[in-house]
């Protein structure tokens, strides 16, 4: 079939009600452009009666169809409609591009249509749709046939907005984002053995993260393979996730544990053992187990053995907030919910409630003034290795890139800092290069820098920076991470040139080696998380042999003397602009320092200071 503005009616849409190339069952590389489909037969993928004969059918099988495209809708914004009883994933030249229902087990009662849209752009003239379709046999037949209905629209509806690249950025982040939580508590455990709590919550989150690579696996992992594997590793994972929510529960409210936790946790157990023999047990049973917990819950909270600690606060709440969320992903599960503000995968923004309560807890534990010496000790080691599991996000060495000297340098002000910098080839010739600065400090300004440096590294460097920046801005508002916000500039840096995007960054500043001038350039944006009106506006300039950019985080122009006088970004420029004919980038960096430090002199240091130097050679 070949599209055109012609082949759509008056209402703007025409349906691909067309013979498809049929294929039944499973198998890997389906979706590929490259499988050779030419031995499948021709079937209208409606599958209403007389299409397919029932003893055809085998409750899953592949749908193909190659698609030419006129020159009036290349590069076009479309709107790929899908309407199904069953449940389907969707792909357009080998890339997945919508789902709906759980693919790979739909329920009893699907003989209701579901209904999902995406939208594409068919660059170039020649494409391939392929549709893996799931309608269990043994399931009443829908009235309008058991298959499905592709169509395409020239008219968006308001609520089809475009979103390609933003919702893998999310996902990675969502998986990347109880990792980082995971290690960090590790790392606190590992000094502190005493604080249980921190252990247990790091199994949890690592159980988490495996769950929602289970959950995304069609869209994070290339092959059929390892996409099995997910499937089969985590089945139980659901099981162990409570378990450890439990355990972490018991060490924070209870001294000592109640006599119950020995049946729960030995419930959890079989349960779990159980699963591996029949996985059906985990259909209802992790339901059970969710709610047997929250029973239990409710009754510790009401008797006396309760400890009062300070900031557990915000984690009861976290933890209702995500007992909600698993109520509601039930819902949806069932089929009782449709959705949720037109979100299927509820859990998600449980797990990052719970993850922001626990930090905010120990934000508030680590703060308590009226703890004594020793656990004091014991508390700034903890942020000590914080501070070093932070540090460690930011890159060890700066790419090598011929003509480009770089270096970069932090000083911490707080344990943990706010402030994060990044590089990555963009191109042959070309590095992207981020810089930003979380608001606050400690251990929930680390939560957003990690979720910040997820982000980073889902990108797709060769888009313009204002793009990546749009994509980062509507993840991290995905994210609902209420006061927490962060700042971030994206830069692509050649030998030739400079491109930049600011969401509330202080500017770069360019030194012009043949004139000794400086150039400001990527200053002003609203912060990442607050949805941007419109793509941030890009800002370009050419560079020479010998100019310098400096990215400086906003605690350099910041800096106060003794006698409380800030050094103000005049200052700063003019600081710069002293240092900048350094020979190298390192030595520029040294010499930023020294006058940072003469600066303030004995006066303590208020905001993180970061330089990133980029030198034309």
């Amino acid at each position: 079939m070949r599209l055109s503005a012609a082949t759509f009616d008056r209402s703007g849409q025409v349906a691909l009600d067309y013979a498809w190339r049929y294929g039944p069952g499973d198998g890997p590389g389906r979706e590929s452009i490259a499988y050779d489909d030419s031995r499948w037969i021709p079937v209208k993928p409606a599958l209403a009666s007389g299409d397919l004969s029932p003893g055809n059918w085998s409750g899953v099988g592949w749908f193909r169809r190659h698609v030419l495209v006129s020159p009036d809708l290349q590069s076009k914004t479309l709107a790929l409609r899908l309407a199904a009883p069953g449940s389907a994933r969707v792909y357009l030249d080998g890339r997945l591009v919508m789902t709906i229902g759980q693919a790979d087990n739909a329920p009893p009662e699907i003989q209701s249509l579901r209904r999902d849209a995406a939208m594409i752009r068919l660059n170039g003239s020649s494409h391939l749709l392929a549709v893996r379709y799931v309608y269990p046999r043994g399931t009443p037949r829908a009235a309008q046939g058991i298959g499905f209905v592709l169509s395409l629209a020239d008219r968006p509806a308001a609520n089809e907005v475009a979103h390609p690249e933003w919702p893998v950025a999310v996902r990675g982040a969502v998986i990347a984002l109880p990792i980082f939580l995971a290690l960090l508590h590790l790392t606190l455990f590992g000094f502190n053995p005493r604080a249980r709590e921190n252990l247990f919550y790091a199994l949890e989150m690592l159980t988490f993260a495996g769950i929602v690579l289970r959950e995304y696996r069609d869209v994070l992992l290339p092959t059929a393979a390892q996409r099995a594997i997910a499937e089969r590793a985590s089945n139980a994972l659901p099981v162990m996730a409570i378990l450890f929510g439990a355990l972490t529960y018991y060490e924070l409210r209870t001294r000592p544990w109640p006599k119950s936790w020995r049946a729960f946790v030995a419930a959890g157990l079989v349960l779990y053992g159980a699963s591996h023999f029949d996985s059906r047990l985990l259909d209802y049973g992790w339901m059970v187990y969710f709610f047997a917990l929250i029973v239990e819950i409710i009754r510790l909270e009401r008797g006396k053995t309760i400890v009062k600690r300070e900031g557990t606060r915000f984690y009861l709440i976290s933890f209702a907030i995500f007992g909600i969320t698993v109520v509601l992903q039930i819902l949806v599960n069932f089929g009782v919910l449709e959705s949720v503000a037109g979100v299927r995968e509820v859990y998600v923004f449980g797990i990052l409630a719970s993850a922001i309560g626990m930090s905010l807890f120990l934000a508030r534990t680590l703060g308590q003034s009226r703890i004594h010496e020793a656990e004091s000790r014991r508390k700034t080691e903890e942020l000590t290795q914080a501070r070093d599991l932070q540090l460690s996000m930011l890159p060890r060495e700066m790419p090598v890139m011929a003509g480009l000297d770089i270096a970069a340098a932090t000083q911490p002000a707080a344990e943990v800092g706010g402030d994060y910098y990044d590089v990555r080839p963009a191109g042959e010739d070309s590095l992207l290069f981020a810089f930003g600065d979380a608001t606050g400090h400690g251990l929930a300004s680390g939560i957003v820098v990690t979720a910040a440096k997820a982000l980073f590294t889902s990108l797709t460097p060769l888009e313009s920076p204002g793009i990546l920046l749009a994509q980062c801005d509507r993840a991290m508002a995905g994210m609902h991470l209420q006061t927490l916000r962060m700042c971030l500039s994206l830069a692509v840096v050649s030998t030739r040139s400079i491109t930049v995007a600011s969401a509330a960054m202080p500017p770069l500043l360019v030194f012009r080696a043949a004139t000794g001038e400086i150039e400001e350039i990527g200053a002003g944006g609203l912060p990442l998380g607050t949805r941007m009106p419109s793509p941030p506006q890009e800002q370009s300039a050419t560079l020479a042999d010998g100019d310098t950019v400096l990215f400086a985080s906003d605690g350099f122009a910041e800096l106060s003397n003794a006698a409380g006088r800030q050094l103000g970004y005049d200052g700063a420029t003019a600081a710069f602009r002293r240092c900048a004919q350094a020979p190298t980038a390192s030595e520029v960096i040294e010499r930023l320092l020294a006058e940072a430090s003469h600066y303030r002199g004995a006066h303590p240091q208020g905001d993180d200071i970061t330089f990133v130097v980029v030198k034309v050679n």
